[in-house]
């Protein structure tokens, strides 16, 4: 069986995209400035087209994924409106009063049994 090798050596880049690729991977500003001193001056306008493709893809995921992001309300409007008091309504007791009849007619009647 065999084992996992260990980590490979870190090596110096060998080619242009590699420089790339440690250029966009550094965090911050300083050492982006550290990496790009090291850069050969025959490479250097391969690097720069490579780190500008890089920067462009990175800023258009970016825009894509703030697409996707759900639109945020800035306006200050109150989550639930203001409580109304309910209208009422006063109906007719007669009418009322026959609805009811009926009602009480229908569940007594044969008919509602079958």
């Amino acid at each position: 069986m065999r084992s996992i090798p260990a980590s490979p050596k870190v090596t110096r880049p060998r080619m242009p995209r590699q420089y790339a690729q440690l250029i966009l991977s550094a965090g911050s500003d300083a050492a982006r400035s550290v990496l790009w001193d090291k850069v050969p001056a025959d490479w250097l306008l391969l690097v720069q087209a490579h780190v500008a493709q890089g920067d462009e893809r990175i800023r258009q995921k970016v825009s894509q994924r703030e697409k996707l992001r759900p639109h945020v309300r800035t306006e200050a409007t109150p989550a639930l409106a203001d409580y109304c008091e309910p209208v009422r309504v006063l109906g007719n007791p007669v009418v009322a009063a026959h609805h009811l009849a009926a009602l009480r007619a229908s569940m007594n009647s044969p008919r509602a049994t079958q």
